[in-house]
């Protein structure tokens, strides 16, 4: 998990497509963990 602030359009848009990717992961996964932040 590599966590950065948001300081522009590009990085928001980012997040945004990263945060489709690990929405539904299942729970106590890195990636469950990783949409909880």
């Amino acid at each position: 998990m590599n966590i950065r602030t948001i300081k522009s359009e590009a990085d928001y848009k980012l997040a945004l497509k990263r945060l489709e990717e690990v929405f539904d992961a299942r729970i106590g996964t890195a990636e469950s963990d990783e949409a909880d932040i």
